[in-house]
């Protein structure tokens, strides 16, 4: 990773708001992949964060775990796993061989950095906490909306 201090404020995503704008697109996004170019980065971030470099892995093993990541993780998120696959590849955070059946983790844009806590970060978790957190500011606000009565 670029080191924190050569990077301008406006390019740096750091994990507090990679987390929080994560949470926000996984729950409340409208359905399609995000047109702010920020929003889109951070996501394709979390959605790459469980392959290990170094590893390739076949066509079939890359979609099902995107699959899976958008059951668990971004179901807001009303794209398949191949179109999140191809998204992936050309905004490069996959590499894709010649023949277009094994994938390995990709660089990512040179115009996106991340602090390297992102790369810690448990979007399975963030997801679940904001979804707590939701829910608990929904049964305050209906005691309130009661107590008001």
């Amino acid at each position: 990773m670029v080191s924190v201090a050569s990077m301008s404020a406006e390019q740096l995503i750091t994990a507090e708001e990679f987390s929080q704008r994560l949470a926000l697109w996984c729950l409340r996004g409208d359905g399609e992949l995000p047109r702010k170019s920020r929003d889109l980065h951070i996501l394709l971030t979390a959605a790459s964060l469980w392959m290990e470099p170094g590893v390739v892995y076949t066509e079939r093993e890359v979609t099902e775990k995107l699959g899976e990541w958008l059951d668990s993780v971004c179901p807001a998120l009303k794209v398949d796993a191949v179109t999140l696959r191809r998204e992936l590849v050309d905004r490069l955070y996959l590499d894709r061989d010649a023949a277009g059946t094994h994938y390995s983790a990709g660089p990512g844009p040179r115009e996106w950095r991340f602090e390297d806590e992102v790369s810690r970060v448990d979007p399975i978790a963030v997801v679940q906490k904001a979804r707590a957190d939701r829910e608990e500011r929904r049964r305050a606000w209906e005691a309130r909306q009661r107590d008001d009565a």
